[in-house]
């Protein structure tokens, strides 16, 4: 047995190491305690790459995103799955409806879960291929319409990530358009009558010369998760997690959540509504296989980063 981070791994067989470990992690600890917990060993997580988790306001409907293969390896494709939870169990995985044909990843609910954000490369009717951000009305029988391409300036020639949403419907997602900080930025885009305005970068205490990618975001948007890679404090060169808080309208320098990385990559992170768990995707090593949906306690990271970020110390 080794220890990577703050999550145990087993070398064992892999359905046999996820199941042995999601029962260690909580031997160990209580919901309430900031160890992260895999998220349904077998069924959800599974020896596959998934990624990517949103979870509908009640809870009960999931959608993430997973392809076969190696993490890091390979050219197959990402398809956007659904589950839902019944009874306290929750179902099988299914292909979403609008998912299965193209490359789609990073699927986002908003908050009246109305509409289905996630990312493309599938056709448009510009002739853009870079991966997009796609938006999918729920029509009146529940199902999903026919996904639309949002249009510039949200959408660029450039490459787009993980779009989020906030209670306002403000948007926020990452882009490798030029103008930014970095190899990679995040930004915000308010929710206007028609559409959405200019995409705002968020600034230097978020965005650095290195890259930023995808990001979770609360309700209220004013506590900010996102993965950076190549930091200097990060455990991994990949990916780290850090969080920021918006305070008197400014976001505070980004800290490190050192209790939830790993060596590999630890990514894709997203904040129920109520602020109670936090889940994201990561690897063991950067030698991993898959990557694996994980959640934790939020509060208490919350309540203790908060004091960091507010502290002269930090």
């Amino acid at each position: 047995m080794e220890r990577t981070g703050k999550i145990i791994f087993v070398k064992l067989g892999v359905g046999a190491m996820l199941l042995l470990q999601n029962a260690l992690l909580l031997a160990q600890a209580p919901q309430d305690a900031t160890v992260p917990v895999l998220f349904e060993p077998g069924l959800i997580s599974t020896a596959q790459v998934e990624t990517s988790s949103t979870f509908s306001r009640d809870g009960k409907e999931l959608y993430f995103a997973r392809r076969p293969g190696k993490w890091g390896q390979g050219k197959s494709s990402s398809f956007i799955y659904r589950s839902v939870k019944q009874n306290g169990s929750w179902s099988p995985p299914e292909l979403a409806s609008f998912s299965g044909t193209y490359n789609d990843g990073a699927p986002h609910l908003s908050q009246d879960g109305n509409q289905l954000y996630f990312i493309s490369s599938r056709p448009s009717d510009t002739g853009e291929t870079s991966a997009d951000i796609w938006i999918t009305q729920r029509e009146a029988d529940g199902n999903w319409g026919t996904p639309r391409r949002l249009p510039s300036p949200i959408n660029s020639s450039f490459t787009e990530y993980s779009p989020r949403t906030d209670a306002q419907g403000n948007l926020y997602f990452a882009s490798t358009r030029p103008g930014g900080y970095g190899q990679g930025d995040l930004y915000m885009a308010k929710r206007v009558t028609e559409g959405f305005g200019m995409p705002i970068n968020l600034g230097p205490a978020i965005n650095s010369q290195l890259g930023e990618w995808n990001l979770g975001i609360n309700r209220s948007g004013d506590i900010l998760v996102f993965e950076a890679s190549q930091r200097a404090e990060n455990l991994s060169s990949y990916g780290d997690l850090y969080i920021s808080f918006k305070i008197e309208g400014q976001w505070t320098p980004a800290l490190n959540l050192k209790e939830l990385n790993t060596t590999g990559s630890n990514l894709y992170p997203y904040m129920t509504p109520d602020g109670g768990r936090l889940y994201f995707t990561s690897s063991a090593t950067l030698e991993s296989t898959d990557t694996n949906i994980f959640s934790v306690a939020f509060k208490p990271l919350v309540s203790q980063y908060r004091k960091r970020a507010t502290s002269k110390g930090q």
